[in-house]
């Protein structure tokens, strides 16, 4: 006798050994006993949740001897014939390849005449949604109005194929993945049956790999009990399914949490070694990620993850060994970077840029950690008075909102933890306040607590809009108290806002004419630009016809008169040009920056925290 298939053997008898659809299996259980069973079911769900096992459950119960029941007796020659696939009055027809309205038409003329052994003429269409429409439309009048001895029972994958004039006439149930403690459940009494002992760690492959159908997972264990192992290992069910072991995701997750990167690229490296696909091997690692994830964040109340106790335990101490921070971080990435690896023609490569990445990252340090080190640091360290001095007293700090936000760097100092400090003005001056207010004249904040020599007053920055005129009207567009007579003579003002309108249309030719000033004998209609003489080649490229012409074009707009242009070379002295002031402002702002990282507090900061300040920003 040839050998069965534990799918066949093994396939559920009465409504009460189906596993996992006790919402359907109640519902028709009591529709049988209260005679109440409809003409036409739809029976929908993925492959192997048992709607054809199911089908044949309700033929039977319908069409036993001591029937209508909802426990048929399974010795009856109805029951046995249903079971085998041999019963005359039950029908099975495989929608994919009897799918032509033909084919209905020949289903058609059988449906008037009765039942030969049954009560019931029961007609089972499997994957029916690939019927076509002229079928479905050929269908429709039998399926509304059948004779009193028909039943319809239809199963389908994809229901949202079936057009809705087809589910209106019909009763709709949804069958559900079975879960993985279900599967496993029923995996168990099938090796009690067979003598055969397994691993709870194997048996959770084996669930795992099932994906919620019942007739994958005995496949899957047909496949192993056919090497006629009598004590089954989860090592042996992994490397005969080929599939990674969870002992290689429980080193990977500790390598990424103890910051170990070469480890990492060596498990990677394994893994391609023995063959495995590197996306599928991604996608296992996010998966005991989120539990990690999920067993750091409800703490003992993991059960419901469907994991063998030795797996829990394995997860709660591992989240236990970091704080939950880091693993939401960790999951973030390996999460943002496995679409791309399955989509990639080279996973393993961005397989191992990402965890090298993820095991290089220092921890985080908490905020209320930094808060308690920040208002240690401050007990520690002298008040420092505005002139460099230690004052009289410490003074008490308000460290309630940190300033500063630090990666602790990793072991061996693999990277430069960025920290971003902010430096803004107090409502009321101290000792040590972070920043004075802004300057009057528009400069760079100075930085209080050290001496003056450090902190240089900058030059007032003028030019670029800082006039009183409308940085956004046009030549010619200057207002009546800005008008001047014929020849009258240029002031400063006048120079900044013609620089700063030219800015706005040619700011190719503005920039030249920043590294000039006007002569004082400078009038509205004859202006005498002047260039030191160490700047001979700009001062060439102004002189030039056409650069003149433009630029006499768009004074004259300016002042609504002709105006006449001069170039001189000369000695311009201790005169500044715009472009020297914006220079003198830029090196004033960053001897700022180096005087705020070289401060005590700062640099305190830095020893106490174990962190390198990489950015200063300045509020003005």
């Amino acid at each position: 006798m040839s050998y069965l298939v534990l799918a066949r053997k093994c396939r559920p008898t009465r409504f009460s050994e189906v596993v996992g659809q006790s919402h359907v299996t109640q519902t028709l259980a009591n529709a049988i006993r209260m005679d109440r069973v409809a003409h036409g079911f739809l029976f929908s769900g993925v492959r192997g949740v048992g709607k054809t096992s199911l089908a044949r459950i309700l033929a039977k119960s319908l069409n036993c001897t001591d029937g209508p029941t909802d426990n048929p007796c399974g010795v009856c020659e109805s029951c046995k014939t249903i079971a085998d696939g041999t019963a005359v009055d039950v029908i099975e027809i495989d929608g994919a390849s009897n799918n032509s309205v033909e084919d209905i038409r020949e289903l058609r003329e059988t449906v008037p005449y009765r039942p030969i052994i049954g009560r019931f003429k029961i007609y089972v269409i499997d994957e029916v949604h690939m019927l076509s429409v002229s079928a479905f439309n050929a269908l429709l009048k039998t399926l509304e109005e059948p004779p009193p001895h028909v039943k319809f029972i239809f199963a389908t994958t994809e229901p949202h194929k079936i057009p809705n004039t087809i589910l209106s006439r019909i009763q709709r149930y949804d069958f559900r993945r079975i879960s993985a403690s279900a599967i496993i459940g029923r995996i168990k009494e099938i090796l009690e049956e067979e003598g055969i002992h397994a691993e709870d760690a194997a048996l959770a492959i084996v669930g795992r790999e099932a994906d919620g159908s019942m007739r994958d997972a005995l496949s899957i264990l047909d496949q192993v009990l056919a090497a006629g192992e009598k004590h089954i290992t989860a090592e042996y069910v992994a490397q005969l399914l080929g599939v990674v072991g969870r002992q290689t995701y429980f080193e990977l997750s500790r390598s990424l949490i103890e910051h170990t990167p070469a480890r990492c690229l060596e498990i990677v490296q394994e893994i391609d070694r023995q063959g495995f696909d590197i996306p599928t091997f991604s996608k296992g690692l996010l998966e005991h990620l989120r539990n990690l994830v999920v067993a750091a964040v409800c703490g003992d109340d993991i059960d419901f993850l469907e994991l063998p106790k030795e797996e829990l335990a394995k997860l709660r101490q591992q989240a236990k060994a970091t704080t939950n921070d880091s693993l939401h971080r960790i999951f973030k990435h390996v999460s943002q970077a496995h679409e791309e690896i399955a989509r990639s023609s080279f996973p393993k490569i961005l397989l191992e840029a990402t965890l090298a990445r993820v095991a290089d990252l220092g921890d985080l340090v908490p905020a209320q950690e930094i808060v308690q080190r920040l208002e240690s640091l401050a007990r520690q360290l002298p008040a420092t008075a505005p002139g460099g001095s230690p004052s009289q007293g410490p003074e008490k700090k308000n460290f309630n909102n940190p300033v500063a936000e630090v990666n602790r760097p990793s072991a061996g100092e693999r990277g430069t933890a960025a920290a971003s400090t902010d430096f803004a003005a107090p409502s009321a001056p101290s000792a040590h306040s972070r920043v004075s207010a802004p300057p009057s004249y528009g400069g760079p904040p100075s930085f209080d607590g050290m001496p003056k020599s450090t902190a240089p007053s900058a030059p007032p920055l003028t030019g670029w809009g800082m006039s009183n005129a409308n940085p956004h009207s046009g030549p010619g567009e200057a207002s009546a108290s800005e008008a001047t007579a014929p020849g009258a003579p240029l002031c400063k003002r006048e120079w900044e806002s013609m620089l700063a309108q030219l800015a706005l249309k040619l700011p190719a030719k503005s920039s030249l004419l920043e590294r000039a000033n006007f002569s004082d004998k400078s009038t509205t209609s004859r202006i005498i630009i002047q260039f030191d003489k160490t700047d001979a080649f700009t001062a060439g490229q102004v002189q030039d016809r056409g650069m003149m012409a433009d630029l006499e074009r768009f004074f004259g707009e300016f002042f609504k008169q002709p105006v006449a242009l001069q170039v001189e070379m000369c000695d311009l002295g201790n005169q500044s040009t715009l472009a020297q002031q914006r220079l003198k402002n830029q090196e004033a702002l960053r001897k700022m920056e180096d005087a705020a990282k070289n401060h005590p507090v700062i640099r305190g900061f830095e020893s106490a925290l174990g962190g390198k300040i990489s950015k200063v920003r300045l509020n003005k």
